[in-house]
């Protein structure tokens, strides 16, 4: 699911600058974080003119254990997910500023697209910037739920290396159980407001692609945020349907699936302490038909660089209303910056499930889809390259 906060990221750590010699924990973070993720990631620079190829080519060499069964393979997108953008803006006058985004995801073990049914499938959309009046996007993007639950991994929802990515999963929790409101979703327009001192806001709405059944909305959110420079938290809230157009969208019969919502609540914090950046988040996941589950995951997270290396940690736990369905796990990580652009990077991970928990990790072309009780483990060692 990976791994990119798009404009949002700087409505969520904000970036701004410091008159110290050394620059603090959250603008090194944020420079690292800029780099990987794509021409303007971090913002639309206001009332310029650009056009920018960019991408990222990450690769490793895994090791994953589900039980007494094991495999090694050569695995690609294990720090970021590897991808080529287009990115253009253009200036227009009276503080207004035009700008796009085109971007694919690619398996760099064999060259393969992420997704047959979608080129662009990380990012298609158009959007227009003002300073004083805010952001209006339409078309291929993440949510503003998405963005605001990107911020509470550290390690931004890569598909593979991430204990956050595994425990959204919602097959567990019956009919018409949906987490697409925390995902990329098409057909959406989102709205992010100018900042109010530490207060900014964001709105998503997202049409159903195939809207015979249920509602034609896919989704709804809504995200508040607060930083001040040093500490930062949102507050987030989304309704969603899924959609019968999209494979896995619907959790069970999709015609029944279709006409059921699924409420989403998230809250997260992060405060730089100086040494190191601490993370916290609360994540619920509620279906509304009839007899399905409750899904509640708590997470913590550390991030700290020293000289030319991002040490990573996240600790998730995950429990549902049926007992014996709770799982819990972490994702521990080094990168290594050989320079700015490109790194060698370790990943270790554990899922540990309850006997009545089956969640996976690490999961890759049919490999270990999960069994009741079962520890998953993950090894990985590669290079990531941005350009």
């Amino acid at each position: 699911m990976f791994k990119k906060y798009l404009a949002g990221l700087a409505v969520l750590i904000g970036a701004v600058g410091s008159a110290n010699a050394t620059p603090s924990q959250n603008e090194q973070l944020i420079s690292y974080l800029g780099t990987g993720l794509g021409a303007r990631s971090i913002g639309v620079a206001p009332q310029q003119s650009m056009l920018s190829l960019y991408g990222t080519v990450d690769i490793g060499i895994n090791y994953t254990r589900s039980g007494s069964d094991g495999v090694a393979r050569l695995q690609s997108g294990g720090s970021y997910t590897s991808k080529f953008g287009i990115y253009g803006q253009e200036a227009l006058g009276g503080g207004w500023t035009a700008f796009f985004r085109l971007e694919n995801g690619f398996l760099s073990d064999s060259g393969a697209v992420q997704d047959s049914n979608s080129f662009f499938n990380r990012a298609s959309y158009i959007g227009l910037h003002h300073s004083s009046f805010g952001q209006l996007m339409m078309g291929r993007q993440y949510t503003s739920l998405g963005v605001a639950a990107l911020y509470a991994d550290p390690f931004l929802g890569t598909a593979h290396e991430s204990v956050y990515t595994y425990m959204l999963g919602v097959s567990d929790l019956g009919v018409g159980a949906s987490g697409d409101a925390l995902a990329r979703l098409n057909k959406t327009i989102r709205y992010a407001t100018p900042r109010f001192g530490p207060f900014a806001g964001d709105l998503s709405y997202s049409f159903k692609s195939d809207q015979t059944v249920g509602p034609a909305v896919l989704a709804r959110t809504a995200m508040g945020s607060y930083n001040d420079g040093r500490f930062a938290a949102t507050m987030a809230f989304g309704q969603n349907w899924c959609d019968p157009s999209v494979k896995g969208s619907c959790n069970g019969n999709a015609t029944e699936a279709a006409s059921q919502r699924t409420d989403t609540y998230l809250a997260s914090a992060m405060y730089d302490f100086g040494p190191l950046i601490g993370q916290a988040a609360y994540i619920r996941i509620v279906p509304k038909h009839d007899g399905t589950d409750i899904a509640n995951m708590y997470l913590l997270g550390l991030q700290k660089i020293w000289r030319n290396n991002l040490f990573r940690l996240s600790l998730g736990y995950r429990r549902t209303t049926r007992d014996g369905n709770y799982s819990y796990g972490s994702t521990v990580g080094i990168d290594h910056f050989l320079s700015k652009r490109t790194a060698f990077y370790g990943r270790a991970g554990l899922m540990r499930n309850g006997p009545d928990a089956s969640l996976t990790y690490n999961y890759d072309n049919g490999a270990f889809g999960g069994a009741l009780g079962r520890t998953v483990t993950s090894v990985t060692l590669g290079i990531t390259h941005h350009f």
